[in-house]
């Protein structure tokens, strides 16, 4: 009998610690932390919005863990710089590029960038302005053989929990502002926040825009610069439905927003960032946003 209780003694301290065994498998692309919690080591993490300070020329870098974005790369001269910020954070390439428009102070620090680090792919709109920086932008993307799409109809891009919805202009060819009213406006969302970026858009691409009813977002890039007379004042209406916690106005000391845009955003209660007056850093847990701009 004696015999008997310590075989069965025995056989339950072995299933006590293969059970113990067990509980320490912390799975397949996990590690535990020193608290014996899991962490995923895939973990996007907070999303950051770099809105560089690049006086009346616009570029944005967005990214994450996982994923970088850039919608626009300012002008010629300027990738140095763009390059420099992602050296500095540890950014080794880019995995999406957007040209809103083909202007210079959008366009022309792209080829720096494409000659300098890993671009995977970039999208652009259908109409093109002549210049030497977009000769400069195509002779790059030909020498590194870059994927480039010029996008015809709206689309939408899923990427690591980042989701880009692209709304393209409705016509081919604009009599008014041909460039500017080419731009494309792109929406970045990642989990409940969303961020609105409108290129150039005057008011006839702007009313377009305002006509698909777009939802709410946190922040907005205000088009052209705050540039108030081309708006065909719509600004007020497409500020009504965005309802943005944040706006941006790339401009420089010399080229300043209009007072009319700077007053339509702040008698709205909408947090005001420029960009002359240093770089914009917004970070996004995937429910809030909160920014901070750099001396």
């Amino acid at each position: 009998m004696k015999i008997f209780i310590r075989m069965i003694a025995l056989l339950l301290i072995s299933c006590l610690i293969f059970t113990a065994c067990d509980n320490n498998d912390t799975g397949e692309g996990q590690k535990p932390n020193v608290t014996g919690a899991v962490q995923n080591t895939d973990d996007p993490g907070t999303l950051k919005v770099y809105c560089f300070e690049l006086g009346k020329a616009d570029s944005f870098l967005i990214y994450n863990n996982n994923t970088t974005i850039i919608i626009d790369a300012g002008e010629r001269g300027q990738g140095k710089d763009i390059l420099q910020y992602m050296e500095n954070n540890d950014i080794n390439g880019i995995d999406m590029m957007f040209i809103t428009h083909f202007d210079k102070d959008h366009v022309g620090g792209a080829a720096k960038l494409i000659g300098n680090t890993e671009v995977k792919e970039i999208y652009t709109p259908s109409y093109v302005k002549p210049s030497d920086d977009y000769d400069n932008f195509s002779e790059k993307v030909k020498e590194k053989k870059t994927p480039v799409t010029a996008l015809k109809e709206n689309k939408t891009f899923e990427i690591n929990g980042i989701t880009i919805d692209v709304n393209v202009p409705t016509k081919e060819v604009y009599e008014e502002s041909p460039s500017n009213n080419s731009s494309l406006i792109i929406r970045v969302s990642y989990g409940e926040t969303s961020f609105l970026f409108t290129g150039d858009a005057e008011g006839i691409r702007l009313r377009e825009y305002i006509a698909t009813q777009p939802e709410k977002c946190n922040v907005v890039k205000i088009p052209y610069h705050g540039n108030y007379t081309q708006f065909m004042g719509c600004l007020d209406e497409f500020l009504d439905l965005v309802k943005p916690e944040y706006a941006v106005i790339t401009s420089s000391k010399e080229e300043k927003e209009a007072d009319e845009t700077k007053d339509l955003i702040e008698k709205r209660g909408i947090k005001l960032y420029r960009t002359r007056k240093g770089s914009v850093l917004f970070e996004s847990d995937g429910k809030t946003v909160k920014a901070v701009q750099m001396s």
